[in-house]
């Protein structure tokens, strides 16, 4: 004889993914507050995580990325009017350079034209580069934004497999902290008719002990 535990052969262990205060459980089939016992569906709800911190956060996202996508518009607006700006010192370089520098058209004006021309090359180049950058910026905002979105959905619990709750390790108001391990709020077993017997075997036993060897156990309840 040895003592040990009756356990389900399969148990899913449900945790949360963000930091915060149980705020409300789901219901079960029956309409009943989710509690041991409980028979729940594959996407059931099983608890909520107070979310207002989270959907701030999801708001300040949607506004940088708002911000993000304006510095786009004003950036491509900008290279338009450098392109127009090079377009007409082109044709100020060009026209310098038929008269050249003569009665008509003095070296400093010369010199001015070309280096107009040169400016206004530097500046489109600038101009492209401040697009690239702004739709960098935008890209990130835009993760920012879907990790901000994914978080406030962490704050809804829901159970990943069909199967009966045989542990509730939380109680509304209290405030779970989700660090390197992901805190426990829910044990579900799978198939309660599937079960196992744990025990812990006298080591004078061990060895009588054989594969398909026929068992009986009883329990105090």
């Amino acid at each position: 004889s040895a003592t040990g535990t009756v356990e389900p052969e399969e148990v899913v262990d449900v945790g949360a993914q963000v930091a915060g205060k149980i705020v409300a459980f789901g219901t079960d089939a029956r309409g009943r507050e989710v509690d041991y016992g409980s028979v729940v569906e594959a996407g059931m709800v099983l608890a909520r995580i107070d979310d207002a911190l989270y959907a701030a956060d999801v708001a300040a996202a949607k506004a940088q990325v708002a911000q993000a996508k304006a510095a786009v518009q004003k950036a491509q607006a900008d290279l338009g009017q450098m392109q127009a700006r090079l377009l007409q010192m082109e044709n100020d370089w060009k026209r310098a350079q038929k008269l050249g520098p003569s009665d008509a058209l003095s070296q400093t004006d010369f010199d001015a034209a070309r280096s107009n021309y040169e400016v206004a090359k530097a500046n489109l180049g600038v101009g492209k580069a401040a697009i690239e950058q702004a739709k960098g910026t935008a890209a990130q905002a835009e993760a920012a934004l879907r990790r901000a979105q994914q978080n406030l959905c962490y704050c809804t619990i829901k159970s990943p497999v069909k199967g009966v709750i045989i542990d509730r390790r939380v109680n509304i108001g209290q405030t779970v902290v989700a660090s390197l391990n992901a805190p426990s709020l829910f044990l579900l077993a799978k198939d309660l008719t599937r079960m196992q017997v744990w025990v812990s075997v006298n080591e004078a036993d061990i060895g009588r002990i054989k594969p398909g060897q026929q068992v009986t156990f009883t329990v105090d309840a």
